[in-house]
């Protein structure tokens, strides 16, 4: 009987982190998203989108720790929906990406390890739960290619579009 008790306080104090763990990310989603949602500069938000989608991959792990399949789901759309937001509001801006690279740069950065974390996330889920994981990962590695071209124009295979060359 009292190795059974013993038991019982170990695994509560194993709880405990991941519930106070659970709390934090919250907290760090908040405050992330409040500073999203206040700037209003294109290079800024893609900026804070990088912050955010960190703490929303962490949240949408956990999730999946919890068994929350769907919860985790929204977290990583979430991310995809304000990544191309981002990317949409610097294209807007009509500057070259390979001559002025803020923004472009940290939002290419962080949507190449989105894929990776939402790759490893799709391991974790059944078979039959991850076609919308899958749509989710083209839309990114769509953005993802988008990006380093616009970054990298001039790769080899890439035709460099004729108007660039020619002002």
């Amino acid at each position: 009987m009292m190795g059974a008790s013993v038991i019982v306080i170990v695994l509560c104090s194993m709880t405990l982190p991941l519930a106070a763990q659970t709390a934090r990310v919250q907290k760090d989603i908040a405050k992330y998203e409040a500073n999203y949602e206040r700037k209003t500069k294109p290079v800024d938000r893609a900026k804070a989108v990088v912050k955010l989608g960190r703490a929303e991959y962490v949240a949408a792990s956990q999730s999946l720790d919890a068994g929350n399949v769907r919860g985790a789901f929204e977290f990583l759309a979430k991310y995809n929906e304000q990544a191309i937001a981002a990317h949409d509001a610097l294209e807007k801006m009509g500057v070259d990406p390979e001559k002025h690279s803020n923004g472009f740069r940290q939002l290419q950065i962080s949507v190449r390890e989105s894929l990776r974390e939402l790759r490893e996330i799709m391991g974790r889920v059944s078979l039959e739960q991850r076609e919308s994981f899958a749509a989710l990962e083209k839309d990114l590695n769509t953005l993802n290619q988008k990006l380093i071209l616009e970054l990298f124009p001039r790769q080899p295979g890439h035709k460099f579009d004729d108007e660039k060359k020619h002002p």
